[in-house]
């Protein structure tokens, strides 16, 4: 439930009856849902349904949603079979969200965090470093600095793919790309960091790692 037409334009429905589409979808699963992806509709109330009844979800995306952190960290401890994880403009979901997230999913290897001008906790990042599983890791628009991404390196051995864009407190030099050599896809900004772009476009190419890209590749 992220690019329908019921979400948006002439055919958008209301919350409500979108978070009742969504629990209908939910109580069919009967607890074998895997994959959830939700946009603006979502509530703290319907991540608690969801939490309550999908023990086995794998895959999660929440994309514009003003869900609190407390009920997205209260998700995140009942999914311990998380291997996929996009946040994308959820001003609230920072803090210690990601530090709960690598607590709780072990599993988890795939991460696209993407974070706009709003502001937040400035440890919004910080936990990231402790997901030993993780592959493939996206970063957009965060305050991560460069000391945070060495260690996001150094804590994940099996990273595979990389790709930080408009991350403006990262300073791209050739010690920092020799500590990422190992990884297999490098995304990077080039030398001495291009200015950090408070517009985002659609065509500007973030959102070419979306979980079907990266199931693919």
């Amino acid at each position: 439930m992220e690019h329908h037409e019921v979400l948006r334009g002439k055919k958008k429905k209301k919350r409500d009856v979108l978070c009742a589409m969504a629990k209908t979808a939910v109580d069919r699963s009967d607890g074998q849902l895997e994959v959830f992806a939700g946009s603006e509709f979502v509530t703290d109330e319907l991540l608690m349904y969801i939490a309550e009844r999908s023990p086995s979800l794998k895959s999660l995306s929440l994309d514009y949603c003003n869900v609190s952190n407390e009920a997205f960290t209260d998700l995140i401890i009942k999914l311990p079979l998380l291997e996929e994880l996009l946040i994308s403009l959820c001003p609230f979901v920072d803090g210690d969200a990601y530090e709960v997230t690598s607590k709780a999913c072990a599993r988890l290897k795939r991460l696209l965090l993407r974070q706009g001008p709003y502001g937040g906790d400035r440890d919004g990042v910080l936990g990231i470093e402790m997901m030993h599983e993780l592959r493939y890791l996206t970063l957009v628009g965060s305050d991560i600095t460069t000391e945070e991404l060495v260690a996001i390196v150094d804590g994940c051995p099996h990273m595979e793919r990389l790709c930080v864009r408009n991350c403006r407190n990262i300073v791209v030099d050739g010690a920092l790309r020799a500590k990422c050599s190992r990884i297999k896809t490098l995304i990077l900004p080039p030398l001495q960091h291009s200015l950090y772009r408070h517009h985002f476009h659609p065509d500007d190419g973030l959102f070419t790692d979306k979980f079907d890209d990266w199931r693919s590749a």
